[in-house]
């Protein structure tokens, strides 16, 4: 009895038929994968920029009256490109366990603002720069003199990039005396006839991050600031 084998066509056949299943498995397989990234970069993006806005609207609730004859404030600066780069500087209280190796906590300039990235076009970086304004005392010598007293050490001053993939940054700002929102704020600019400045009546930020597909998403909130110095009505004087 001879034993019969499979012809070229059917071998072709269930190659192919083969194949078919080959490409639908990888095409099911890389869809889910793609799925999975993408969510997950999604909400890597929705966590980063949720993180970024409420740290920075904690600082701004945060943030002190002007002083008098000091030349620094708040001062919010409208971004002038195609997007949004505004950038916002006020007074903070830092507070920190002293250490060694750790400067002492005390008032703080405190500015955010955006710096390009090299490697792509119309993203940013989200810098924080942090420059304390009380000097740390020097530290002890062994050489010196008692009774001498050391001369301070310069305030350090520390910058970092806290967010990249960053599209723009806006802020807004309520004057309470006018009840309207404006794009500027600066506690530290003469007005004749006027008192100075204050600190605004509330902020409202805006964040905007781009995905690796270039689409933009946008977190906002907006920050009471109860540090401002209500105006006292004359009939209560």
């Amino acid at each position: 009895m001879s034993r019969r084998g499979f012809t070229l066509l059917e071998i072709l056949v269930a190659t192919a038929i083969l194949g078919i299943l080959l490409v639908t498995v990888y095409g099911v397989l890389s869809r889910a994968i793609y799925a999975k990234n993408h969510s997950e970069e999604r909400a890597d993006l929705y966590a980063s920029g949720r993180e970024a806005v409420l740290r920075l609207a904690d600082e701004l609730e945060g943030a002190l009256p002007p002083s008098a004859g000091l030349d620094v404030g708040f001062v919010g600066v409208s971004g002038t490109d195609r997007v949004p780069t505004d950038a916002v500087q006020f007074v903070i209280v830092i507070h920190r366990q002293l250490g060694t190796t750790q400067a002492r906590g005390g008032r703080a300039l405190v500015s955010y603002s955006l710096d390009p990235m090299k490697d792509s076009t119309n993203l940013f970086a989200l810098r924080r720069q942090e420059e304390m304004l009380t000097a740390a005392p020097a530290p002890e010598e062994a050489d010196q003199t008692p009774g001498e007293d050391a001369a301070p050490a310069a305030p350090p001053v520390i910058a970092a990039h806290i967010l990249d993939q960053v599209a723009g940054l806006r802020f807004r700002y309520l004057d309470p005396e006018t009840g309207d929102w404006v794009e500027k704020w600066d506690t530290t600019e003469s007005r004749p006839g006027k008192p100075p400045r204050d600190l605004p009546g509330a902020v409202e930020i805006t964040l905007f991050l781009s995905d690796t597909t270039g689409g933009i998403h946008d977190f906002g909130t907006i920050v009471d600031l109860p540090l401002l110095k209500v105006p006292t009505p004359v009939g209560n004087r």
